[in-house]
């Protein structure tokens, strides 16, 4: 096996990664060339590992910051060997160059492969697992093999009335197809998210995701219209190998008589199922939300379209050097406590 690390693809890579990332079971978003770049402004740099035959096996990409670097849902990789032997090389590679630390996230159910990956790397690599919400990856997912019907007879009676009431005050769901409905959606997204005093994408970052996912056919947004033809909300959805991935929504504060989004992720669904999907993922779970918190009511949401808990592999913190991990952090630290005084001292200015 040969590790190649790169901080550029060329063409015949490029193509060769985007042409495995088709063929894996599981490719989170985050994994697919080009998306990091929409949200991240850390480095970024490639790991590919191929065979004697220079047919590739496993590949990743990392983000780097000073002193660390991080791996999102990756290596990506069907096998349970190779990703290991996939761990083993990138964490060589980041020791020969003196980093402190690096966090790896796999993208791989909890389960018999998850243990034998843990059990193998645990033998080789001093590994420290935090168990919180933010490290322990939960989520709802529902089972596309089944039929609608029975799909249907899993939601909640509130879930179900709420479907029914959309339907007949007159919305309707369809695809976004012009950059104008792309442009509606983010003014529905921001006045949601002030509304609620939560933190929000950009809306340069909404018009990048959506770009990205409809142009290489990776995910879409779909569009709640109201009677009026005026967009009510919107859900965008990633296609992630076999499964699809429920990645943000937005609906009209003005308008929370209409359960917009109850009917938009019912008709995701239906059409998960008709493109032959296996899995509908809601993506993330929070098991710590209290019931005064916003997150709560997103968890009950999720929860009354009737899904089953899965969890992913805990995120694996390696320290390279003596402390690593501990230092990643005081630095981590006193970096938002610069950004938060450069903010204080703004504000009084």
């Amino acid at each position: 096996m040969k590790a190649v690390f790169k901080s550029v693809l060329d063409n015949t890579d490029r193509l060769a990664v985007e042409k495995f990332a088709g063929e894996v079971d599981y490719c989170a978003i985050e994994q697919q060339i080009g998306f990091p770049e929409l949200l991240y402004s850390s480095r970024i740099t490639y790991f590919l590992l191929r065979d004697d035959a220079d047919c590739l096996k496993s590949y990743c990409q990392i983000n780097e910051n000073f002193k660390s670097a991080h791996i999102w849902f990756g290596p990506v990789c069907d096998d349970p060997d190779l990703t290991i032997e996939s761990v083993r090389r990138i964490v060589e590679y980041y020791k020969n160059k003196h980093y402190w630390y690096i966090g790896i996230q796999p993208y791989r159910k909890t389960g018999y492969e998850a243990d034998y990956i843990e059990y193998n790397l645990s033998s080789k690599i001093k590994i420290d697992y935090i168990i919180d919400n933010e490290n322990t990856k939960s989520s709802l997912e529902i089972n596309l093999d089944e039929s609608i019907e029975k799909i249907w007879g899993k939601f909640s009676k509130g879930h179900k009335s709420a479907i029914k009431k959309a339907k007949k005050s007159g919305i309707i769901v369809q695809a976004a197809s012009s950059a104008s409905e792309v442009s509606s959606f983010q003014q529905v997204y921001v006045g949601m998210c002030k509304s609620r005093n939560i933190r929000a994408h950009t809306p340069n970052e909404i018009e990048g995701i959506v770009s990205y996912l409809t142009s290489h056919n990776l995910g879409s947004l779909l569009l709640a219209y109201g009677p009026e033809n005026v967009i009510l909300g919107g859900a965008v959805f990633a296609y992630q190998g076999v499964s699809v991935r429920y990645l943000l929504s937005a609906s009209d504060p003005d308008r929370r008589d209409l359960p917009i989004s109850h009917l938009i992720v019912y008709e995701a669904i239906e059409r998960a199922k008709s493109q032959q999907f296996n899995y509908f993922d809601f993506w993330g779970y929070n098991h710590f939300a209290l019931p005064s918190e916003q997150i709560y009511l997103v968890n009950r949401f999720k929860h009354g379209f009737g899904g089953y808990f899965t969890f992913m592999m805990k995120k694996m913190n390696i320290s390279l050097i003596p402390y690593g991990f501990l230092f990643y952090k005081l630095y981590n630290r006193s970096k938002k406590g610069l950004i938060l005084l450069k903010n204080i001292h703004r504000q009084k200015n």
